[in-house]
């Protein structure tokens, strides 16, 4: 007996597995040996009998959108800085002493606005004094006519000689060519006067002061007195690869659109229209130097920023689009997964065309109306059931993506074409 159950547990060891998963080896070991192991067997017994079907897994839940055909933009991207529309440095014609100051550092000035006044009171002494020389001598001219005419009827009397008319003719001459003079020099007191008001030669937004009121300034001085930034509108210089050179032209040509992006949080956008290419490739960089101008009402641009330029080159039309959140990078390439009208899903290869803001466009794999899960892609698996709230409308063109709930954002730009 001892010998039969040591025998017994041998064969448990080395074939438990099998006596648990064959109710007929558990037989068979029986009627050999005239032992029934089947109570000596703990843990769950296989049974013969038909197996009730087993529910599959739950619903998944997750975002969704729907496919639309929308317009699809070409946007170029580059890094830019802001750059004044024109820039001024204020200097002196004259030297003189500043006597009154018609502005604050950083205000905005406009074109003639008096900036600075500078002591005027010698000159405008000057002036008066050369305004009374011409006085003088046209008084003096006066009398000289008067001469000239009686010497030149004395002479058709023969009572004066010709030596008396010529000297008579003389002196009215050079009478005359003072007052020419005085003229002149009183031009150029008033010439005097008027530099030493310093008008400002456009508008724009002024900066620090480097000389201050009772200053005296000199015309020779190297540093200026002030620098005025035109703001508004303003300049925007970026530069592009110059395998972009053709599609900026034709942008030009069409009087392209762009934004400027300015990074902060939230990031601030303001539009601009493509003014400028330039008229030659840099050699050292291979790349073409553009301007877009914005008008810059606000002044939400300013001078020396760096801001990135997106500039729509080209529109294309009735192109499939989804949110940026919906296309994931897989084995096969980049896929989508679409639900079907019973809300189960399928992993779908898709040709990505580009990533415009939060928006995805394809030219392949997929058609308008399907829609597509945004959120919840890893939970998923091929033909599983989903479940999904009611899905928002298309994106909107220009990459106004259509957001979903629980959709995450997408990169900012995509391939270029």
């Amino acid at each position: 007996m001892r010998r039969a159950i040591a025998f017994l547990l041998v064969v448990l060891v080395a074939g438990g597995g099998i006596l648990y998963s064959s109710p007929e080896a558990r037989t068979l070991f029986a009627a050999t040996t005239g032992v029934d192991v089947s109570p000596l067997i703990s843990g769950p017994q296989t049974s013969t009998a038909p197996s009730a079907k087993r529910a599959g897994p739950p619903a998944a839940p997750v975002a969704a959108a729907v496919v639309a055909e929308t317009d699809m933009p070409i946007v170029l991207s580059a890094a830019g800085t802001v750059e004044a529309l024109a820039t001024v440095a204020i200097r002196t014609r004259v030297d003189g002493q500043i006597v009154s100051v018609g502005f604050r550092e950083g205000d905005l000035v406009t074109e003639g606005q008096v900036l600075f006044q500078l002591d005027d009171r010698l000159v405008k002494a000057q002036l008066a004094q050369a305004e009374a020389n011409i006085a003088k001598d046209v008084a003096s001219l006066a009398d000289a006519e008067g001469i000239l005419a009686r010497r030149e009827q004395l002479v058709r009397q023969k009572i004066s000689s010709e030596a008396a008319l010529d000297t008579a003719k003389a002196n009215a001459g050079a009478l005359k060519a003072s007052i020419a003079a005085g003229r002149a020099a009183v031009d150029v007191q008033k010439t005097q006067l008027d530099y030493l008001t310093i008008r400002a030669p456009i508008t724009g937004r002024t900066g620090s002061l480097t000389a201050k009121l009772g200053s005296a300034i000199r015309a020779a001085d190297q540093m200026a007195l002030l620098t005025i930034n035109q703001t508004k509108p303003i300049a925007i210089g970026f530069a592009m690869p110059q395998t972009d050179l053709t599609a900026l032209r034709q942008a030009l040509t069409r009087g392209a659109k762009a934004e400027v992006v300015i990074p902060g949080t939230p990031a601030l956008r303001v539009p601009a229209d493509l003014t400028f290419v330039d008229n030659q490739v840099d050699k050292s960089t291979g790349t073409v130097t553009a301007k877009v101008t914005s008008a810059n009402a606000e002044e939400t641009l300013w001078p020396g920023l760096a801001v990135e330029v997106e500039l729509t080159v080209e529109v294309r039309p009735r192109i499939p689009a989804v949110p940026a959140s919906a296309i994931l990078p897989a084995q096969q390439g980049m896929i989508a997964w679409v639900i079907s009208p019973d809300n189960k899903v399928t992993p779908r290869p898709v040709a990505l065309d580009r990533i415009v803001g939060q928006t995805a466009f394809v030219t392949e794999g997929l058609k308008a109306g399907e829609r597509v899960v945004t959120d919840g892609q890893l939970r998923l698996a091929p033909g599983g059931m989903v479940t999904i709230p009611e899905p928002k409308a298309a994106p909107a063109a220009k990459g106004n993506a259509p957001e979903a709930s629980g959709a995450t954002p997408g990169p900012r730009s995509g391939p270029r074409t």
